[in-house]
């Protein structure tokens, strides 16, 4: 169902029915409400399913009552208030255009750093849906455009202070596609188009994107932020400035995890430092446990880290994870206390695992499956008992037991 363009605020009677069913099953609702003169049904079953899949997403935006929820998908696809709040201190200036505006919760963060700002969508109900929460929110230094990008950025006349663009990652049919030049807008082929219109170029993109692949089709590239939430990789920026020249050896990679409480953990390096860096490696584990958080294995600073906090030794080449015998309180990822480990002889294992009947298992770096390794242990998934299967730096294949800390 498309909402009527010219009557995009819920009536009372609708928002009441929303209140009264804030926490029930969409699904479950969907079969129980009955359709009304005032209640449009199904307006009313997307503004509860945003409300629940925002609540945490963006509890800002949550909190104003007159905030109106786009379809599932633009909900899926939008960013956090917290990737938000980041995207916000990179730039600010006289100007920003945001190509692609999706939902706009970047542009609504972003724009507050600019005495004007422009978002451009090309979906006609997405747009009109931004242009009135982008009033529900205050913001009064904005106007919006339903257009598409291309035809946008041809018709800025001079320089703005900044582009934002999220090129839409999906192909024809739905399937996610992760490769620049399969995304729409193609910003390799848009590149130089838009360093000529603006100061500054933020583009962002998939997290599973292949960061060397990235700097080998983009020129220009000054700066790559790596941004990752309560430890999961969410989005991989690359900064652009007109005129600005970086060699990729001296290039900034900067690599930042959100954490629950908002505080942050960042490490910055770039690949030079990082080509230059060393790994002592440990001959057996010790009492610590470490693993980088997503941002830091995604930009593959493995020896960098190492080189950050000397107190570190490696299990292995390729087991990117880390030992110490005192504890590293600022290490930015997870920490575990070492408990035991064991070879994998049947006897060891044995001992290692008594009286286990549940824990969490990870395999790094390990000839077998977390599932057939699951299966071989005869363990559930769960409780508070971390078990690492890991090979260490002389091939030797172990199973440690960990304690989160």
């Amino acid at each position: 169902m498309s909402l009527d363009l010219q009557n995009i605020p819920l009536t009372a009677e609708e928002k009441e029915v929303v209140a009264q069913n804030i926490s029930a099953d969409v699904a479950d609702l969907a079969l129980q409400l009955k359709p009304s003169k005032n209640v449009r049904t199904e307006v009313v079953l997307r503004q509860i399913d945003g409300i629940q899949h925002m609540k945490d997403k963006c509890p800002m935006w949550v909190e104003k009552e007159d905030i109106v929820y786009p379809r599932k998908l633009s909900l899926e696809q939008s960013s956090s208030q917290d990737t938000a709040e980041y995207k916000s201190n990179l730039c600010k200036g006289e100007s920003l255009v945001d190509l692609t505006g999706g939902m706009g919760i970047d542009f609504s963060f972003m724009s507050r750093g600019f005495k004007r700002a422009t978002y451009v969508e090309m979906n006609e109900e997405l747009c009109a849906i931004s242009a009135h929460n982008f009033k529900v929110l205050g913001l009064d230094n904005v106007d919006t455009v339903c257009g598409n990008a291309e035809a946008y950025l041809d018709k800025i006349e001079g320089k703005v202070s900044c582009i934002m663009i999220d090129p839409a990652r999906r192909d024809g049919v739905g399937r996610k596609t992760v490769k620049i030049s399969d995304c729409t807008p193609d910003l390799v082929e848009i590149h130089d188009k838009l360093l000529s219109k603006a100061d500054m170029v933020i583009a962002k993109l998939s997290p599973m994107l292949d960061i060397s692949q990235a700097l080998s089709e983009m020129k220009s590239v000054s700066e790559i932020h790596i941004l990752s939430v309560g430890g999961e990789c969410k989005e991989l920026l690359l900064v652009m400035k007109s005129g600005v020249s970086v060699p990729q050896q001296q290039l900034p990679i900067h690599t930042i995890n959100i954490l629950k409480d908002g505080s942050r953990e960042e490490l910055t390096f770039t690949p030079a430092e990082e080509k230059g860096a060393f790994s002592k490696f440990a001959i057996t584990p010790r009492l610590y446990l470490y693993e980088p958080n997503a941002s830091i294995l995604k930009a593959g600073a493995f020896r960098t880290i190492s080189t950050r906090y000397e107190e570190l030794y490696k299990l292995h080449v390729n087991t990117h994870l880390y030992t110490s015998d005192e504890e590293i309180m600022d290490f930015p990822g997870r920490k575990f206390e070492v408990c035991s480990w064991s070879t994998l002889a049947p006897g060891d294992i044995q001992i290692l695992l008594r009286n286990v009947k549940k824990a969490n298992l990870s395999v790094r770096n390990f000839p077998m499956t977390v599932e057939k390794l699951r299966r071989k242990l005869n363990i559930k998934e769960g409780g508070d008992i971390y078990l690492f299967a890991v090979t260490l730096s002389d091939g030797k294949k172990v199973i440690l037991r960990c304690k989160k800390m």
